[in-house]
This record gives C-alpha cells, sequence and structure tokens, in this order.
C-alpha cells in the first residue's frame, strides 16, 4: 500500500513538473511573440515616420527647385531675387534664408541682415568645397550639416546646382541654396511621433561625404533598447532613426507570468481558457496577415492563396480575372493630398464589391492598382458586369466635396484564353497596358497576340503610368542584349507605330534600327564609351536622326539615364525631343 502511495505520489510530482514544463515553454514562446509583434508594430511605425521625413525635406528641395526655374527662365539672369525669396520664406517658417550663388560665389541672400557671413565663395571654402563639387559632378541636390545658425539654433544647407544648355551641353551656372532650421523644419515627424506615444534620436551624415552621423533632433535623453531604421534620401544622405515607446515595453512588464505559471499549475481550466483564446487570436492575426489595412479587401498574399485554393477544388470551372488601377492616381494625391488618395482607394473598393457582387473576390495589389477574380464566370458572362463598372461614375466624398476620378480594366479568363490563374493576370494586365495605351477611363478584353510579346510589362506595374501620360516619347533599353523593353504611346506615335507589337515587330530586337544609318556607328560608338564609365543615375545627352516605319528622318535630342535596376539589370532610359 505504502508502495502503491509513493508511486502516484511520485507520478503526481512527475505530472506537476510536466505541466510546469510545458507552461514554462508555452509562456516563453508567448512573451517572445508578443515581443516580436511589438517590436515589429514600432518598426513599421519608423517606416511611416521616415516616409513622413522624406517628404518634408522634399518640399524644402522644390523651394531651391522655384529658384533654379527663375534663372533658367531668364536665361541665367537674376530677376526680382528678393520678392519671390520674400514670398517662398513667408510660406516656410522653417526657412532661415535664401541664396543664390553664381559660380559658386554667394553673392544674393534673403534676408541679408544678420546673414553677411554667407556671401562666400562655396567651392573655395574647405568644408562646403568638396560637398559642392560632388553636387555639380552628379547633377544632385546635396545636404549638408547641422551646424550652428548666426542668429541662433541649427541649421542645414540644401544646394542645387543649377544648369543652363548652351550649344546643346549643360552648363554649370551655380547654386540656388536654402537654409532651413532644425528641427523646425521636421515638425511634422516630431509631432506625429510625440502623439504616438514614442520617443526617439535622429541621426544623419553630415554631408554625402561622410559617414560619420550626428545627432540631428530628439526626444527623450535615454532610449529603452530602440528599433533602428536607416534610410537614404534624395540627396545622397544616409539618415538613422532610433524609437522606442515613452513608457517602455509592454512585453517588458509582465511580471504577472510568473504567477500565472504558479495558478496555471493547480487550475488546469485556465490552460484550456488560454489555448481557446489564443486560437481566437490566431485567426484574427489570419486574417490581418491576409487584408488590406486601409480598405480591407485581400492583399496580394491574401488573394493569392484564396484563388490558389479555389482552383484546386474547381479545376475545371472558369474564372474571369480582372487587373485595374486608378488614372493618373499620382496626380489625385499630388492635388488633393494623400488623405484624399485613401478614400479614393476606400471608395473604389466599395464601388467593386458592389457591382461584382458579394462571390467576387477584390484584392489590391498595392499602390492603386487592384485584381478581382469572378469564379464560375467566363469572360463573356463577366462583360456586362465589367461594363458596369466602367461606365459607374467614379467619385470620392471627402469633408463633403466630391472628388471624381476613372479607372482603367484589363481582363482575361482561365481556363480559356489562359491556361491556369497567374497566366490570366498576365494577360489581364496585357490588356490593361493596352487601354492604358489607348487613352485610359476604358476597358478590354486580351486578345490573342498581346503577350507573345512580353517585353512591355517587363518593368512590373508601376510603368503603365506613364503609358499614356508621358508626353515625351520614352524608351527603356536593357543594356544586356541591347533589347527594347518598353515603349511608351508618344513614342509609338512618333515611330507611326499603332501598338506596342508593332513597334517591336518592325524594330526588331536592337535599338539601333532605330536610328538612321548614317549615324548609327557614331551613335553607337559614343553609347558604348558612356557605358563603360557610367554610373547609376548618369545622364548623357546625344543629337542624331531616327528612322520611322513610314521611312521619315527625324533628327532628334534624346537624354539617356543609365540606371541599375535589381531585378532586370543595367537598364537606359531613353527620351526623343524634336529638333
Amino acid at each position: 500500500m505504502k508502495k502503491a502511495n509513493k508511486s502516484d505520489f511520485l507520478l503526481l510530482l512527475a505530472a506537476f513538473f510536466l505541466l510546469f514544463i510545458l507552461n514554462a515553454g508555452i509562456i516563453s514562446y508567448v512573451q517572445h511573440q508578443r515581443m516580436v509583434r511589438e517590436r515589429e508594430q514600432t518598426a513599421f511605425i519608423a517606416r511611416g515616420f521616415s516616409q513622413t521625413l522624406n517628404e518634408e525635406l522634399d518640399n524644402t528641395f522644390s523651394l531651391t527647385d522655384i529658384l533654379k526655374e527663375t534663372i533658367v527662365s531668364h536665361d541665367g539672369k537674376i530677376v526680382n531675387f528678393d520678392r519671390v525669396a520674400q514670398d517662398l520664406i513667408a510660406k516656410n517658417t522653417a526657412l532661415g534664408s535664401l541664396q543664390l550663388a553664381p559660380k559658386g560665389k554667394v553673392t544674393h541672400i534673403y534676408p541679408l541682415k544678420g546673414n553677411e557671413s554667407g556671401l562666400i565663395d562655396l567651392l573655395k571654402d574647405p568644408d562646403r568645397g568638396p560637398v559642392c563639387r560632388y553636387g555639380i559632378k552628379h547633377h544632385i541636390t546635396t545636404l549638408q550639416g547641422p551646424f550652428k545658425l548666426a542668429q541662433g539654433g541649427s541649421g542645414m544647407a540644401v544646394r542645387s546646382p543649377i544648369f543652363l544648355t548652351e550649344n546643346g551641353k549643360p552648363t554649370f551656372w551655380g547654386f540656388a541654396i536654402a537654409i532651413i532650421k532644425v528641427p523646425d523644419i521636421f515638425k511634422a515627424t516630431a509631432k506625429t511621433i510625440g502623439l504616438s506615444g514614442y520617443s526617439y534620436h535622429l541621426y544623419s551624415n553630415t554631408s554625402p561625404l561622410t559617414k560619420k552621423k550626428v545627432l540631428v533632433m530628439k526626444s527623450g535623453s535615454q532610449l529603452d533598447d530602440p528599433v533602428s531604421l536607416s534610410f537614404s534620401t534624395s540627396s545622397n544622405n544616409d539618415w538613422r532613426l532610433l524609437i522606442s515607446p515613452k513608457n517602455g515595453w509592454q512585453y517588458k512588464r509582465s511580471h504577472w507570468v510568473l504567477i500565472y505559471v504558479l495558478l496555471l499549475d493547480v487550475l488546469l481550466v485556465l490552460l484550456v481558457l488560454w489555448m481557446i483564446n489564443r486560437r481566437i487570436s490566431t485567426r484574427i492575426l489570419e486574417r490581418e496577415a491576409t487584408r488590406d489595412p486601409l480598405t480591407q479587401a485581400y492583399n496580394r498574399q491574401g488573394f493569392d492563396g484564396y484563388m490558389q485554393d479555389y482552383v484546386l477544388q474547381h479545376p475545371n470551372e472558369k474564372s474571369t480575372v480582372i487587373m485595374l488601377d486608378v488614372d493618373d492616381f499620382k496626380s489625385v494625391n499630388d492635388v488633393f493630398g494623400h488623405h484624399v488618395g485613401d478614400q479614393v482607394l476606400v471608395d473604389l473598393t466599395k464601388n467593386l464589391q458592389q457591382v461584382f457582387g458579394e462571390h467576387a473576390i477584390v484584392g489590391r495589389n498595392g499602390g492603386d492598382e487592384f485584381v478581382v477574380a469572378l469564379p464560375g464566370l467566363s469572360m463573356k458572362q463577366s462583360e456586362p458586369l465589367i461594363e458596369k463598372m466602367s461606365k459607374l461614375k467614379q467619385t470620392a466624398i471627402v469633408d463633403r466635396k466630391p472628388i471624381d476620378f476613372s479607372i482603367s480594366m484589363g481582363y482575361s479568363d482561365f481556363p480559356g484564353q489562359a491556361q491556369n490563374y497567374a497566366e490570366a493576370c498576365r494577360f489581364a494586365d496585357a490588356a490593361l497596358y493596352e487601354v492604358k495605351i489607348a487613352g485610359k477611363n476604358s476597358y478590354a478584353s486580351y486578345k490573342s497576340g498581346l503577350s507573345q510579346d512580353k517585353r512591355h510589362n517587363q518593368l512590373g506595374l508601376g510603368m503603365r503610368a506613364l503609358a499614356a501620360g508621358d508626353p515625351t516619347p520614352l524608351l527603356v533599353v536593357k543594356v544586356d542584349g541591347d533589347e527594347p523593353i518598353y515603349v511608351n504611346k508618344s513614342l509609338l506615335d512618333l515611330f507611326n507605330c499603332e501598338s506596342s507589337p508593332n513597334f517591336y515587330d518592325y524594330y526588331g530586337s536592337s535599338f539601333a534600327n532605330l536610328i538612321a544609318p548614317h549615324d548609327r556607328d557614331r551613335v553607337y560608338t559614343e553609347l558604348k564609351d558612356f557605358l563603360a564609365q557610367a554610373e547609376d543615375g548618369e545622364r548623357f545627352k546625344d543629337d542624331f536622326s531616327v528612322l520611322t516605319t513610314d521611312a521619315r528622318v527625324i533628327h532628334v535630342c534624346s537624354e539617356l539615364k543609365y540606371s541599375l535596376n535589381q531585378r532586370y539589370g543595367a537598364l537606359i532610359y531613353m527620351n526623343f525631343i524634336l529638333n
């Protein structure tokens, strides 16, 4: 009997020990997951703050662009500088001063009082000279600082090189300069971070030529195990944002976990309740992981996952896939603001769900690009709904004001035209591209032959916006293979081509066929020399004649930009301007 009792006791101890280990493991896992989620959320917020900071800097850079345009429009003459500078500073209290530096020498400052020490030769200055020459060489706006201002406080210098075209070549004129106050220029970022309940330290290198980072602004003296985010701006400055909650991390304050472990060993029911709660939380997280937070449509991952499951369950059932986007969406954001753009996307999602019905699967690929699947409907059966959606007046209501917009759609079906879902998406995207080429605000089904030459889509969905929106003829050539892979509508018109497949068929696999025979060897040699030493973003101008499909010889000026694409390697962007 004693033996049995002792065995029971040992068994009970073993059961409690195993339960303790199980609970400890579960709690350790939960704590780790909580830490990961909280820090990921903070990293997501930090990325949003970095975007706001970039926008504030771009707004400041646009001020020097206004000064540049004034100089260029007056052929290098300084006209009404004080009046223009006064108007700009009145609209932006974060500006310390605006300056002009012909040939690198600062001759004009507004306001001049208190800033007389800024009348210097920048190119000869030991601190400013190297940065100025870097901006001239690379044709980019530079940002230098922070440094102490004569009026007190700190500031940063935005210097934008100005080039005038003489005899077809860019000639350096000087600099348009904006002295910005720090941290005043970043007040939107600072306010947003503060209201979100976070402390931060913001660092930047003092110029594109240095790697050492200095503190630009901060809130809070110490940060608790901060999340670090590094990013770059258009001025080639490297920034680092350190951010942590003002009141500390929640996952570090969970001392109740120890009590929970002891109670859980005694009260097994709590474990059951926790498991039920965990399952519910997992379902919520799974939904959040597959939904776009703005529109509540499926995100790309959720949409693809749903369609894969559907195809497996209904392998022979026809379905229509529609690719669409908002026409000139960037203009909506630029003119009305991003909050209006967000409302456009929300209202468009509602319209898609209302027109296509509850069985339609609506997804947002990103930006203003959407994909809709109509399970069980062939392309012919779907056409009345697609036509209805195209004719529907698209309006977003913001602050009780209607904002009209339009959409373009391309569609295909599978199995039918396409063999599978992925191919149907490509076909629908090809049809959408043709709608953009034809003028937008319409819809089109896939026609056989559109995808036989897929080069127009190799740059991704983002290039569709250029298809009908850029008035300048544009060609993109892949350096490896010398192959044209993108052409916009303006270039089709220049070369008298009806469509992009027609353009590729006529000119073959080499852009050299565009060039008139008497210029071909010269241009090829010049381009070869340029590519041999070109860096990412570097530009090159050339004059030559092109040969159109109707045998016309047209003389053009072309600006070429060398660009390294992460997915497609080295590319050349070429525009064609008639002389």
